[in-house]
């Protein structure tokens, strides 16, 4: 299943989700999320890597692994309309299982109450 995930792109988007939204940490990344003000039905994703994480290789590695996980958990979920969701990469995300990284990712949604 082939399945786009809208992303964030401009830096004024981050800082706002940054500022305003609500924050969980784990191992492998930093989960923020803000709901949006019903202008669009879908929810995005926004993805950053810091340099200290690794080289180019291992920080595009990580976007990839924290993409398809949020591909997999988010498509069907509809209470995730008018969200946005940053997920910010950590050190440790090379060497986490992918279904541990999974794991995290949901208990981070019922975490921060997107999902029951």
């Amino acid at each position: 299943m082939c399945a786009y995930v809208n992303s964030l792109k401009a830096s004024s988007d981050f800082q706002r989700i940054s500022r305003l939204g609500k924050k969980c940490v784990f191992p492998v990344f930093i989960m923020l999320a803000l709901k949006r003000d019903g202008e669009d039905s879908s929810f995005r994703l926004g993805l950053t890597v810091s340099r200290k994480v690794g080289n180019a290789v291992v920080r595009n590695r990580t976007k990839r692994r924290l993409r398809e996980i949020a591909r997999q958990c988010l498509i069907t979920k509809e209470e995730l309309r008018n969200f946005d969701i940053v997920l910010i990469g950590r050190a440790s995300a090379k060497e986490r299982d992918f279904s541990l990284m999974k794991q995290d990712f949901l208990h981070g949604l019922k975490k921060l109450g997107i999902t029951a």
